[in-house]
Formats: structure tokens, C-alpha cells, sequence
């Protein structure tokens, strides 16, 4: 069993925000504070971060395939054209489970 262990949860709100909540065992509360004098900084900064970086390129691919189909929503923003893209289903490949017949 890993030392290292925490429950997290993700809730989606009907407003399409999102509540995030960790809890951190002692030996991971440790580990994080010898990492950063402050974790939630720490934490912060790498949703922040990873949100920020995820958005740019979710930002340059609608803004490309408005500007090639001449389909760009009028007063259009950033945050508009990142709200409206259509994050893309995957689908599972795994075929582990699936019985031989041969």
C-alpha cells in the first residue's frame, strides 16, 4: 500500500463551473510541504498553469476553424470561443474484455 495517499472529488455545477476538493493524507501534506512553504500556492499555480496552457490551444483551434470555414461568431472573445468548443468524445479501443472466438 503507497504511503502517499489522498481522496479527491470533481463536481460540475449546472452553471459549468467545478469545485475541486483534495484531502491529503499526513504523509502527503508533508511530502507537499517540503515541495512548497505553500501548497495551496503551489496547487493553484499548476491548475492556473495547466487551465491557462489548455486554453490557448483550445483558443487557436477554434480561431482557425472559424477563420478557414468564414464562420466566426459575431463579438466574438476568447473566452466565448473557448466556451463553445465541443470537446471531442473518446472512445474506448480496449479490446482486453472482449471474448476470443477463435
Amino acid at each position: 500500500m503507497s504511503f502517499n495517499t489522498y481522496t479527491s472529488t470533481f463536481t460540475v455545477n449546472e452553471d459549468g463551473t467545478s469545485v475541486y476538493t483534495i484531502n491529503m493524507s499526513d504523509v502527503m501534506t508533508k511530502c507537499m510541504q517540503a515541495v512548497s512553504v505553500d501548497p495551496k500556492g503551489w496547487i493553484d499555480n499548476a491548475v492556473h498553469n495547466r487551465s491557462r496552457i489548455s486554453g490557448e490551444e483550445i483558443y487557436k483551434k477554434e480561431l482557425e476553424r472559424h477563420l478557414e470555414a468564414g464562420t466566426m461568431p459575431t463579438n466574438s472573445t476568447k473566452e466565448s470561443l473557448i466556451l463553445a468548443y465541443e470537446i471531442p468524445v473518446e472512445v474506448d479501443t480496449d479490446t482486453s474484455s472482449v471474448p476470443n472466438t477463435q
